[in-house]
């Protein structure tokens, strides 16, 4: 495999150099930050780190296209995505990077625990149960970012998404292909950073997302 870590960022530029640092610790694997935006476009000199930047913000989703079309044209096989606000530890890059080749995508299962805010655990719950009925399998964490995607098993795709649904796109039309899906377990991380996840407004998205792949 031939890995790209792609790290779409909005606003968040502040963590990225302790990020890579620990990225380092743990692989060399080459790393895309796709700047979706940011409002102080995101400036780094880092070895093996290239930098993608959308003009206007267009959402996690559009900023992971951004960066799965990156990966395919520089000849990238699989790529790990990571949240730029550190609540995906490094130190489990590894688990991905050995996962089994064939799988087609291999999600982060978070545990949830105390750590995770109350309203999240709600959601996650009932979110990542929806989509275990609609992909016909157990989902166990549905709004986890921390992925390994095989390039072209994304790129086979028709996602409308460009928000954080997009994520819950590729698992319902990855599975209605039949596809080796995995996970591994990764810790939970919650600090003090902001979320841009509109809590109303995504929850609207998200039903949309549902009732669009019922029929």
């Amino acid at each position: 495999m031939n890995i790209l870590i792609i790290i779409p960022s909005y606003n968040d530029s502040n963590h990225l150099p302790e990020l890579i640092n620990k990225i380092r610790l743990n692989t060399d694997k080459s790393i895309l930050i796709v700047d979706d935006g940011s409002q102080v476009p995101i400036a780094l000199n880092e070895k093996n780190v290239d930098i993608v930047r959308n003009k206007e913000n267009l959402g996690k989703g559009a900023a992971l296209k951004v960066g799965f079309k990156y990966a395919d044209q520089n000849g990238f096989s699989h790529a790990i995505t990571m949240d730029s606000d550190l609540q995906h530890a490094p130190s489990q890059l590894n688990s991905f990077i050995e996962f089994d080749e064939i799988s087609d995508l291999v999600y982060g299962r978070r545990m949830i625990d105390k750590e995770m805010p109350i309203h999240r655990r709600l959601s996650n719950k009932l979110t990542s149960s929806i989509l275990s009925m609609l992909c016909g399998e157990r989902i166990y964490d549905s709004q986890c970012g921390y992925r390994r995607y095989s390039i072209q098993s994304v790129l086979n795709l028709e996602c409308k998404e460009n928000g954080f649904q997009f994520e819950s796109e590729i698992l319902i039309k990855l599975s209605r292909q039949s596809a080796n899906i995995g996970h591994v377990i990764i810790p939970t991380i919650y600090g003090d950073e902001l979320s841009s996840i509109q809590n109303v407004k995504d929850t609207l998205k998200f039903i949309k997302l549902i009732f669009g792949n019922l029929w």
